[in-house]
């Protein structure tokens, strides 16, 4: 029995029940057995997709408005098969209405384009958008979403909820359960599901779950996310819970087997390939980036999320903003408004500018504004914003604007960002003397297989009774007063 979990195939044996205690994204968990665990996030991030009051699906919340599931769960997306649908958010026992419990209909259902009801074993995700807005707090959570290029090894112990079947013809559960599978390498869950459908030549999917069966999501728990831990303790939604053969079936040595017989890791369609097939539908979704993010047009304009409720209940909300400008120009960024999370290693609220989309020049955070930052030999910028939900600020705003390559910042100082394979770098104000509290920043880039070398006069480095003149060497050279 090959099976898409509209009643998905997943959830099997060894759930254990979860109650109602909150465990948050940025919450971190170390040396837990979550098979006896007794408290769950799955609860706050998880609704309950319902036909006429009965289960049928689950979904992961996203933002207010917006929640993430399986394609494969809605057969219609006409208005008349949506108006009998409801999601239930803060939902954990089925057969009454929990505390912070709160009900919405279905305004509109997105596919990804490539998804094909025929074959619904690839590109198995949808966006869901409900009729009102969801209120966050205690009951209540959005689900966080993994970064670009973020990766999960194998083996990494991930857990996956819902209130699917607890047996593979059994019931579905009254409350909502959890299991606790470890991913497996790609090579072989491709390996297994070519013994269920040796012709699949696409695959958006990764896998999940022990060699031996025993654990398992099952039908019913189609469309909920598959959590994995990063690797400082903050869980994220790696995959949505999409099909598989059986609940908790062995696949070993499936070739041999009869193929009713056969048996499949739990299989989950991997967020990671669809981060911008997401962000490109919420993009118009003000409440996300305050100015819409994307390629910025123009020589000279605004980015920013400056609100007083800029990070509230948007969990790991990422803006990514591409400036460019002409050929020969500079580019500088001054920050107008600057408050975000404190962080002194900026791992949490934070944001990052980017020359050529992968060469990090500076990580910002906190609630003063940066100094000025001045790019040079580059004509394309990216600059990300990350939040979570584990402290909020008003954000910020900077103004961007063209340059001519000679531009100065005169007496004032900055950050300036040199990558021209030669140049020269002086102190504000030179050959004047630069003033008290003075704090200048260059970041040289060499190209890759070369080196920096810094000539220079003189370095006076001064203490209160003398003066020592020493050479330059570094390739971020830093002059404070």
């Amino acid at each position: 029995m090959l099976v898409v979990r509209k009643f998905l195939i997943h959830l099997y044996m060894n759930k254990s029940q979860i109650s109602d205690k909150v465990l948050s994204c940025h919450t971190q968990m170390q040396n837990v057995d979550l098979l006896s665990m007794k408290n769950s996030f799955n609860y706050h991030l998880q609704v309950s997709l319902r036909i006429r009051g009965s289960h049928f699906c689950a979904a992961a919340i996203l933002t207010d408005h917006w929640l993430l599931t399986a394609a494969h769960c809605f057969a219609s997306v006409s208005k008349d098969f949506l108006h009998k649908i409801e999601a239930v958010a803060g939902n954990f026992n089925q057969r009454k209405v929990d505390r912070g419990e709160q009900n919405f209909q279905v305004k509109t259902v997105k596919f990804q384009e490539k998804y094909q009801h025929s074959s619904p074993m690839s590109y198995d995700i949808a966006l869901l958008e409900i009729k009102g807005r969801i209120h966050f707090g205690d009951f209540i959570k959005p689900v966080c979403l993994p970064y670009p290029g973020e990766r999960f090894p194998p083996k990494t112990m991930c857990v996956v909820g819902g209130w699917g079947r607890i047996t593979e013809k059994g019931p579905l559960s009254s409350v909502l359960q959890e299991v606790q599978l470890n991913l497996l390498e790609q090579s072989k869950c491709r390996h297994v599901l070519q013994t269920l459908r040796s012709g699949q030549k696409t695959f958006t999917v990764l896998c999940a779950g022990p060699d031996s069966g025993g654990r398992d999501a099952c039908q019913g728990d189609s469309g909920g996310p598959l959590l994995c831990p990063r690797a400082d303790g903050r869980w994220v939604a790696v995959g949505v819970t999409s099909w598989g053969k059986g609940c908790g079936r062995s696949w070993n040595n499936n070739k041999i087997k009869p193929s009713s017989r056969r048996g499949s890791p739990g299989v989950f369609t991997d967020v990671l390939m669809f981060l911008s097939w997401i962000k490109s539908n919420l993009r118009k979704d003000r409440s996300l980036c305050g100015v819409p993010d994307g390629v910025v047009p123009g020589s000279e304009g605004s980015i920013g999320n400056f609100h007083s409720s800029l990070s509230l209940h948007f969990c790991h909300r990422m803006c990514l903003w591409s400036i460019r400008v002409a050929a020969g120009e500079h580019i500088l960024l001054e920050f107008l408004e600057f408050d975000l999370e404190n962080d002194t290693q900026c791992h949490s609220d934070h944001l990052t500018v980017y020359v050529d989309e992968d060469r990090q020049i500076g990580r910002f955070c906190g609630g003063q504004p940066p100094p000025p930052v001045l790019i040079g030999g580059s004509h394309s910028i990216t600059v990300q914003f990350v939040s979570d939900v584990s402290s909020t600020g008003a954000g910020f705003a900077i103004q961007f604007s063209a340059v001519d390559k000679d531009y100065s910042f005169g007496a004032e100082c900055g950050t300036v960002v040199l990558l021209q394979p030669k140049g020269a770098v002086w102190s504000p104000g030179y050959p004047q003397a630069y003033s008290n509290n003075t704090l200048c920043r260059w970041v040289i880039y060499a190209p890759e297989g070369h080196i920096v070398k810094v000539k220079t006069t003189l370095k006076l480095l001064c203490w209160p009774s003398h003066c020592l003149v020493s050479p330059l060497s570094s390739r971020d050279l830093s002059v404070q007063s």
